[in-house]
């Protein structure tokens, strides 16, 4: 019984059921043809009507009964002769018990697997008041010799007393199919015979038995829901995953049958004002301009679309990341593209995060950059970038400004792509900075959010959880 050695907390278990005899069978089946497979006698005890059913499924499931009969490694028997005039010792008991175990050693077998209604091997209602000294002497031959076995108990048919000195003598306890492994009533019956306060009556039993059912039940119905939930978002994954795949081949498709036409349009309205400007007059000049500006936009938008899209697609790796040294890369090259700009850019020392150092450069890239661009219009303009504790305990990533800010009435409307709250002609872009850095956030497993007052700067929180 090596197999079950490894999975189960003690040989000598019992097993409480409710209703029809044959709720045993998931438990005693498996248990006797592990114990024929291993090479242990394997012996079931109970009424007639009992011995022939256990026959009947260990049939069932492929075991030649015959064979293992006539090899004697399987004893189905209703045999009583155990009892004296009705009556049992448990002296008497064990020692035949042991005999038999000593007996299937001897014969070459492992051991004993035994099983049975402790209804039918006790036969009378008084007999089960000597029930725990038999336990007693039946859990030191567990203990010393080659014996693996579970005592059956139907709740109806034993006495109520039975059943509570069942559930605080056996270390594991099946009820029904379900095995509590670890029987937080278990009490060494040894001990419990040296007591003198023994609890009587079945409203102990009846308590014991109903808390071990609330617990087993808990554990079934929070596995169950687990299961159902693991299985819900598993389907939904697969969906989105398609979804999302579907949804960037589209992007792609667009974007590369968008572009082909667009670089035409912008190619022959250079050349035609190029050629012919002359010609059209300050009007028609002034439409050739909109249409060439307009198909550029359209270009910035698709590329907008593509790194967003690039954005999900692309693997995360974790690694450690300094913010510090990023935002300071990004603000180089922005004094760059515009060294005339006067920029007061203060980058707090110690920064860092684990993530994803490409993303996270370009969420940085995305937030300063907007920074830098709506301060255009101010003097002594002022840009910061930092860590800061929140009142409820978060501590949060920001990169601030003092410049044009925005309304918070459309807070709301930040991070949706190509969503904007300043005009073209006013602060330039497609609208697609932010989404990105919101998607950026959110994969890192973080959030993001935003404080401003119109005409007075804003600030860009973020966190990235460790």
């Amino acid at each position: 019984m090596q197999h079950c050695e490894h999975s189960e907390v003690s040989r000598h278990k019992c097993l409480i059921y409710d209703g029809d005899p044959s709720e045993q069978l998931p438990v005693v089946v498996p248990l006797l043809m592990d114990g024929l497979q291993e090479n242990w006698r394997c012996l079931y005890l109970g009424s007639p009507d009992a011995v022939q059913m256990v026959g009947a499924a260990l049939a069932s499931k492929g075991v030649d009964t015959t064979r293992e009969t006539d090899r004697a490694a399987l004893v189905l028997s209703s045999d009583r002769s155990h009892l004296i005039d009705g009556k049992f010792e448990p002296n008497a008991m064990v020692d035949g018990l042991c005999a038999s175990i000593d007996q299937a050693v001897k014969d070459g077998f492992q051991g004993l697997c035994a099983t049975g209604d402790m209804r039918w091997e006790l036969g009378a209602d008084e007999n089960f008041d000597r029930l725990l000294e038999y336990e007693a002497r039946l859990e030191k031959v567990f203990r010393e010799k080659p014996l693996w076995g579970i005592c059956q108990y139907h709740r109806n048919m034993v006495p109520a007393q039975a059943i509570r000195d069942a559930l605080v003598s056996h270390q594991s306890a099946y009820i029904g199919d379900r095995l509590n492994r670890d029987n937080l009533f278990y009490v060494p019956p040894e001990l419990l015979l040296e007591g003198s306060d023994r609890v009587a009556g079945s409203s102990h039993a009846e308590w014991m038995y109903s808390q071990i059912l609330r617990v087993l039940d808990a554990e079934r119905t929070r596995d169950d829901v687990l299961r159902d939930l693991e299985r819900r978002v598993s389907e939904r994954t697969a969906e989105l995953a398609v979804a999302n795949r579907h949804l960037q081949s589209f992007s792609y498709s667009v974007s590369h049958d968008l572009r082909a036409p667009l670089h035409a349009i912008l190619g022959f309205g250079a050349a035609l004002a190029e050629h012919a400007g002359d010609r059209l007059g300050a009007q028609g000049k002034g439409y050739l301009d909109e249409m060439i500006d307009s198909a550029r936009r359209m270009g910035e938008l698709i590329e907008g679309m593509l790194a967003l899209g690039r954005v999900v697609e692309t693997d995360m790796r974790r690694i450690p990341v300094d913010l510090t040294a990023l935002a300071h890369e990004v603000a180089r090259e922005l004094r760059a593209v515009e060294p005339g700009r006067s920029v007061d850019l203060v980058v707090h020392a110690g920064l860092s995060a684990v993530g994803d150092p490409i993303l996270l450069r370009a969420a940085l890239s995305n937030l300063l950059g907007n920074a830098w661009k709506f301060t255009a219009h101010r003097a002594g303009a002022r840009i910061e970038v930092g860590r800061q504790r929140h009142d409820n305990g978060t501590t949060a990533f920001f990169v601030g400004d003092n410049g044009a800010g925005f309304d918070m009435r459309y807070a709301d409307k930040l991070f949706g792509a190509f969503q904007r709250l300043h005009g073209q002609d006013e602060f330039p872009g497609t609208g697609v900075g932010l989404a990105t850095v919101d998607r950026i956030i959110s994969r890192h497993g973080g959030r993001i959010w935003a404080e401003s007052r119109l005409g007075e700067g804003a600030t860009f929180f973020f966190t990235i959880p460790e």
